[in-house]
């Protein structure tokens, strides 16, 4: 098995052997810190790429081997294949939509538009910024305007919509956690930070939208209050293992820059998560928080519906 993973370990390091052991300083510190290796590994002044060098933002989302190769290779393949395994047996038990009523999960037309101009601006400030930043709109609220955009303009099936909209619900916590603690180190283009806020904002509004206006729900007549929330709960989380630890990985490491922070950990107050196992604490993390906003929407849409009809039996009595 050592010998296995020895194997494993040298295939995964082989991707990208110009990065660093661990993620360089934030700020210069010696007026020549180092960033990137030279395309084998060297590390001599002439192959080496300095911080200093490399074009404005990219320098706080530089990639490393802050984790071993070895665990690369162990991490990819269990997630993989778990999330795999969950998604392809939830799947086919899920709720289905009614399709007299698909049209409520198309957007209004203003929330076209809006969608439409903002992932446009979103694509310009991708493109024109250091280069790969185009790689970052596989962050997850840019994931979540990807999300959108196919829900405004493709031509998709009803479940295959009904889907998307419940699995947003609880990755509008990502959009919260956002808010609440920005990371906008490598936003340096006219108004992108305003623009980074606003975005977020109306990710959140988004789904309280249709949750308000009926367009979608998360209560089901199909399984029970209690299967239902689990069930959408654990594909969420499967969709996003599958996902950051499938694609955003390999991603990462080919071109060297720390998407989602799968390489090395984002700033945390006291660097609670750190070390060789913060991926799993951001994983559970991540979990707990898919499952706090889909209880919240759950609880509400719950209480909502003993309101009405409360109200409707009083009003016929």
């Amino acid at each position: 098995m050592r010998r296995l993973l020895s194997i494993a370990g040298d295939a995964v390091k082989s991707i990208n052997p110009s990065l660093l052991s661990s993620p360089p300083p934030s700020t210069e510190e010696s007026g020549h810190d180092v960033c990137y290796l030279g395309p084998n590994g060297e590390d001599d002044y002439q192959h080496v790429t300095y911080c200093k060098d490399l074009p404005e933002g990219q320098r706080a989302m530089v990639g490393s081997w802050y984790i071993h190769p070895e665990r690369h290779a162990v991490e990819y393949i269990a997630f993989v294949v778990l999330a795999s395994l969950v998604i392809r047996a939830l799947l086919p038990t899920l709720s289905r939509y009614p399709e007299k009523k698909a049209g409520n999960l198309d957007p209004p037309r203003f929330m076209t538009i809006m969608t439409g101009f903002i992932y446009i601006i979103q694509l310009v400030y991708k493109c024109n910024g250091y280069p790969g930043k185009i790689l970052f709109m596989c962050m997850p609220c840019n994931v979540l305007w990807t999300m959108w955009a196919g829900l405004c303009f493709l031509p998709l099936k009803t479940q295959t919509k009904h889907i998307m909209h419940q699995l947003i619900i609880p990755y509008t916590s990502l959009s919260i956690v956002a808010v609440a603690t920005p990371d906008t180190s490598d936003l340096k283009m006219w108004m992108e930070v305003p623009f980074f806020f606003a975005i977020h904002w109306l990710l959140i509004a988004y789904p309280i939208y249709f949750l308000q206006s009926g367009r979608t729900s998360v209560l089901s007549s199909k399984n029970g209050l209690v299967l239902n929330f689990f069930k959408w709960w654990t594909l969420a989380s499967a969709f996003f293992a599958l996902f950051y630890f499938g694609v955003c990985v390999p991603l990462s490491l080919a071109f060297g820059l720390n998407l989602n922070y799968m390489l090395s950990p984002p700033p945390n107050p006291g660097d609670m998560v750190s070390g060789p196992n913060f991926r799993l604490q951001s994983t559970l993390c991540c979990a707990a928080a898919f499952f706090f906003v889909q209880f919240i929407v759950t609880a509400a849409a719950v209480f909502a519906r003993a309101a009405k009809g409360l109200a409707i039996t009083k009003k016929s009595a």
